[in-house]
């Protein structure tokens, strides 16, 4: 019998939160043989192959894939996946870790699912976000998942909302045959795994959300893509032509196009605004891609969101940069001035 469950684990760089995660993939009810862990040593330059390996001496469900080449994120799931024999597969970034007896609860509902007539192709979980000062913050869009169709199972047509929370690849445990058949591969460098999760989610018979909390997320730690500056960011565009290459060959996932735009085009102007991201000399090319971005993806006569956004959207459109940054200082003024007023601010 195969495993029930896969789990990939890309391992780089990150010896002092290792040894955490290992640890936190326990599973105590397991049957023998239902859970495999594949740990991918993607050339880690610090002690991690020798700590995967130590721990796979006492560890039978683990193998180590140490690659002669490092992959990046993205090569190394790529790697891991292809000795994954699990009837599920469920990509851990390993400088996060999950909550105590998760394992066991994911387990639970995937034998429920193995057992229905039409059985969820992705299960997403609930997460925490843990901080670089040791604070956690709940899951931001947990309303838009909890109490809605997601619970009991539907299509991504049937809760569009879906595409508001996150679209990373960490939460989110998926049957692994129906990845295989979709042809997708996860992209190289920065944001690789939207080019996976989009048509995971855009051409499943069946979502289901799990409401517990499954992952404890590390946000903002040094070293972090969304705290780093860098060229790397444009590598996203590469991801979202991938995305609509796949629209562009799966007519059910091609009724969304629409929203998908949406998304992307407030993902890479988000990326744009949010300082320190995108470095300074970088910018006017990285609009630029923007603008590129709309005159290629976005589907004939799809209107633009009303108010500011709209107004931004237009400005990019045209590859009006100037006129776009201009736009965002005066809508960052009352809000900064908010700030100044707020009592205990002199």
């Amino acid at each position: 019998m195969p495993p029930l469950l896969s789990i990939v684990l890309p391992v780089h760089g990150v010896e002092r939160f290792l040894p955490q995660c290992l640890d936190s993939l326990r599973a105590d009810g397991a049957a023998p043989g239902e859970v495999e862990l594949i740990a991918v040593d993607d050339l880690s330059p610090d002690g991690c192959g020798a700590l995967l390996d130590a721990h796979a001496a006492t560890d039978p469900r683990m193998r180590v894939l140490h690659l002669t080449e490092n992959q990046g994120l993205g090569g190394a799931r790529i790697a891991g996946l292809a000795e994954a024999t699990g009837s599920y597969v469920w990509f851990v970034d390993s400088d996060d870790w999950l909550p105590a007896g998760t394992v066991d609860a994911i387990l639970a509902e995937l034998r429920a699912e193995t057992a229905r007539e039409l059985p969820a192709d992705v299960l997403l979980t609930d997460f925490t976000h843990v901080y670089h000062d040791g604070g956690t913050g709940p899951n931001p869009w947990r309303r838009v998942l909890a109490g809605s169709p997601l619970v009991e199972g539907c299509t991504a047509a049937e809760h569009p909302a879906l595409f508001n929370a996150v679209l990373a690849v960490w939460n989110k445990v998926m049957r692994r045959q129906y990845l295989l058949d979709l042809d997708v591969h996860f992209g190289r460098g920065y944001y690789e795994d939207i080019s996976v999760t989009y048509p995971l989610l855009l051409a499943a018979d069946r979502l289901r959300y799990l409401d517990r909390v499954c992952y404890h997320y590390r946000r903002g730690r040094p070293g972090a893509i969304t705290a780093t500056s860098s060229p790397k960011h444009a590598d996203a565009f590469a991801q979202y032509d991938a995305i609509f290459a796949f629209l562009d060959r799966d007519e059910r996932a091609d009724r969304l196009r629409g929203l998908v735009f949406d998304r992307t085009a407030k993902q890479a102007l988000t990326v744009y605004d949010t300082p320190g991201l995108v470095p300074a000399a970088l910018r006017p090319e990285f609009f630029a891609r923007i603008t590129a971005h709309f005159a290629r993806h976005r589907p004939a006569g799809h209107p633009f969101p009303p108010g500011l956004r709209g107004l931004q959207y237009r400005l990019a459109a045209r590859g009006s940069r100037r006129a776009y940054d201009r736009l965002r200082g005066a809508a960052r003024l009352p809000a900064t001035a908010a700030r100044r007023l707020r009592p205990g601010r002199s």
